[in-house]
């Protein structure tokens, strides 16, 4: 009976390494500054956020995947946060914000395209400056995934623009200040099975790019 414990002991021994192994080689990963960076990077990109302090006007402001619409409108100097979800943060490009009924007025007020008339939101810089871009974000209530109007100041890829169709924002601007916040729910996946290795997006090791706080018009 001793001969045979010693067997099984013996057993369990050789065993051993490769549950070592095994661990080990599951925790590698955690144990990276790239794996590290990565997430938080993904973890950065499920969030969008921006502030406004000195803004003047009256809106609010409404994505829900796909759907995406604003009532009311807004302007402001300069703002902080970020204008897409695969930004570092800092000033940004968005200082206005225009919904219905002044989108489908902006033939009339500031010379803009008669398809403007379809639009119920805007943003970027004032409409009325010709050096800067406003980019419409919603025709008939249907978000501009893939930038109709071809004012989008960022070039991104067909899977960021698909990821944007899985966010959700709220945005308010009471009288003089603004706030905009938002969670995407493709971009949390992405995190999740980034912790695998897994990268649906295709973004890790892509540096993000920095938020600019002007853009000339093309």
């Amino acid at each position: 009976m001793v001969s045979g414990n010693r067997g099984g002991y013996r057993d369990a021994r050789l065993r051993l390494p490769p549950l070592r192994t095994f661990i080990a080689a599951a925790f590698l990963p955690f144990g990276s500054c790239t794996y590290l960076q990565q997430r938080l990077e993904d973890l950065h990109d499920c969030v969008l956020y921006r502030w406004h302090q000195e803004a003047f006007g009256l809106a609010v402001e409404a994505k829900l995947g796909p759907l995406e619409a604003a009532l009311g409108g807004w302007y402001a100097d300069w703002g902080w946060g970020k204008d897409t979800w695969w930004q570092q943060p800092g000033y940004v490009l968005t200082n206005h914000g225009t919904g219905v009924p002044f989108t489908t007025l902006s033939p009339l007020l500031y010379d803009a395209s008669w398809t403007r008339v379809f639009a119920t939101y805007s943003s970027g810089n004032h409409p009325a400056a010709p050096d800067q871009f406003d980019d419409v974000r919603s025709w008939v209530g249907i978000s501009d995934v893939f930038d109709l109007d071809d004012a989008m100041p960022f070039q991104l890829s067909t899977r960021q623009r698909i990821a944007d169709a899985f966010g959700i924002e709220v945005g308010i601007v009471p009288v003089v200040v603004g706030l905009r916040v938002g969670f995407n729910a493709a971009e949390f996946a992405d995190l999740i099975l980034g912790l695998f290795g897994i990268d649906v997006l295709g973004d890790d090791g892509v540096p993000r790019p920095p938020s600019l706080p002007f853009v000339p018009a093309k």
